[in-house]
């Protein structure tokens, strides 16, 4: 017999592979009946996280909120999860996504300049070394105060972004490359390269790194297709280029995430690294197949699928004994996408008498989905309030994935990426269905936890984000319906003080929000 407040599923499903079977899922309709008051909660947790912590979560907030309601958490596994995070953490160890990074860096200061108040760069006067000097330093310490240019603003315009997008001479760019010699020992270490030219660069012996990041660098730099050969210079200049390509137009389109945050995406995105849906490499690791996971638990089969299987059970006791006064569902990080399946096929499912109450914390849903979300089901959602952080916090919160630590007690290797995981899913995961249904790649995706998609009028304007007008219009019909950690001092479940996207489960102020909002609106 399973928990009586937790189902375990994996891909979507319960029964083989998990702690979840069938009769555990009528075990809690029955004693959600037993309970008698009618208000059930179910809690979704972020994709990122796997089953061990997924239980933790659950066995900490469990007693808390029985006082107000029948809590049920969903401890979803996706298959993915994984791969994904430990291609993420090994990228500071490569030499190649370091050097690209550098690179990157220098060139787009060279065509944009920068000033953070007390220090201009002049566009075309960029110190080579001290961009080599201001990486390394993060690299070996990567603090907030060390993020390279962290506080830089361009000196060139959006226009002059532009301009320089197009005029980005590609030959000039391979023949610095071959000169600079960190970067050429760096391409040596690609699975690719041959062990003579090699040996000429690095010396005999040196370390190859046969790893997911330098396989997908090299598909594209190779000489020899699907086999070993000499780096290809012109090719590697391409690389480069289409870049640096991508950080100019970011800024051209005043989308940009920071400039190294914006360098960083752009190499992943054009390494065809991480997890988007666009990347030929890996197709497991796409970020769209874990939030299908999502999507799968809602199958037709009361007896195979995680979430049908609790809403046929709800519906049938419902029907037969009026056994649902109000449900709450909570939702952190992707634990919304899971939300918006769930409302998707209680739509189907449950009477239409029933009206549900949601709270999102630090949601990583596209406003595209939401906004479909709420055309669909509004009506259905009583109550709805988002706690998520204000972008000055979410742009320093250097987290990728949960922010949990590795065994052996060393915590996440931070200088992947200096911002939120809300920042790297907007900047690099996620892509979106063209008219023909093949993905688009999608830099700077509007996610619903993220403020400046919901307060930057200027860049995100209703008429050009017509999914962004529509749910802004939605929020702004209640009181409410959004709160921007840090938020003290305030009505009762109108606080929160996380400034971590993974601490929104166990910030103080936001649980004892959520408490509030348990007990009633």
């Amino acid at each position: 017999m399973g928990s009586l407040h937790q189902i375990h599923s994996r891909n979507g499903r319960i029964g083989a592979g998990t702690d979840t079977k069938p009769e555990d899922i009528d075990a809690i309709v029955t004693a959600l009946r037993k309970d008698g008051r009618g208000h059930l909660l179910l809690y979704f947790h972020g994709g990122l996280v796997d089953k061990a912590a997924g239980i933790g979560i659950a066995q900490r907030l469990e007693g808390r909120f029985s006082q107000s309601a029948y809590p049920v958490f969903s401890v979803w596994e996706s298959g993915f999860v994984e791969t994904i995070r430990n291609n993420l953490r090994e990228l500071p160890d490569e030499p190649v996504f370091k050097n690209l990074v550098r690179k990157a860096l220098e060139y787009a200061l060279r065509r944009l300049g920068g000033s953070n108040g007390a220090r201009t760069i002049t566009p075309g006067n960029v110190d080579a070394g001290k961009v080599r000097q201001a990486v390394d330093t993060y690299w070996s310490d990567p603090s907030r105060n060390h993020v390279p240019y962290r506080d830089f603003k361009p000196v060139v315009g959006p226009s002059g972004a532009r301009a320089a997008s197009a005029l980005i001479d590609d030959a000039e760019i391979e023949a610095d490359l071959q000169t600079d010699s960190e970067f050429v020992v760096a391409m040596q270490t690609l699975p690719t390269a041959l062990d003579e030219a090699r040996d000429a660069f690095i010396g005999g012996g040196a370390s190859v790194r046969d790893t997911p990041f330098s396989q997908a660098v090299s598909t594209q730099v190779a000489g020899v297709e699907g086999g070993r050969g000499l780096i290809v210079w012109f090719k590697v200049s391409l690389l480069v280029k289409r870049i640096l390509q991508g950080v100019l137009r970011r800024y051209a389109d005043q989308r940009d995430h920071g400039l190294y945050a914006t360098v960083v995406e752009e190499v992943l995105r054009g390494v065809h690294f991480g997890g988007s849906g666009l990347n030929e490499w890996g197709k497991a690791l796409q970020w769209n197949r874990m939030k299908q996971d999502s999507l799968d638990a809602f199958g037709d089969g009361s007896d195979l699928y995680a979430g049908t299987a609790l809403l046929e059970r709800l519906r049938a006791a419902h029907a037969s004994e009026g056994l649902l006064s109000r449900i709450t569902l909570v939702g952190h990080s992707t634990g919304a996408v899971y939300i918006a399946n769930w409302l998707d096929k209680a739509s189907e499912l449950l009477p239409a008498e029933i009206a549900f109450d949601v709270v999102f914390l630090a949601p990583a849903i596209t406003y595209e989905r939401f906004a479909a979300t709420i055309t669909q089901h509004g009506d259905r959602i009583r109550h709805f309030r988002l706690f998520g952080m204000r972008d000055e916090f979410e742009r320093d919160d250097q987290v990728v994935g949960d922010d949990s630590k590795f065994p052996n007690g060393q915590d996440w290797k931070r200088f992947i990426y200096p911002s939120s995981l809300l920042y790297l899913v907007s900047g690099v995961l996620e892509s979106r269905p063209n008219s023909d249904g093949t993905l688009v790649d999608e830099p700077d995706m509007p996610l619903l936890g993220m403020e400046r998609f919901f307060a930057w009028h200027h860049i995100y304007s209703d008429s050009k984000f017509p999914e962004i007008g529509a749910v802004r219009a939605w929020l702004g019909a209640a009181p409410n319906r959004t709160i921007w950690s840090k938020s003290q001092g305030q009505t009762a479940g109108l606080n929160s003080t996380s400034i971590d996207h993974g601490a929104f489960d166990d910030d103080e102020d936001t649980l004892l929000s959520v408490e509030s909002l348990l007990g009633g609106w």
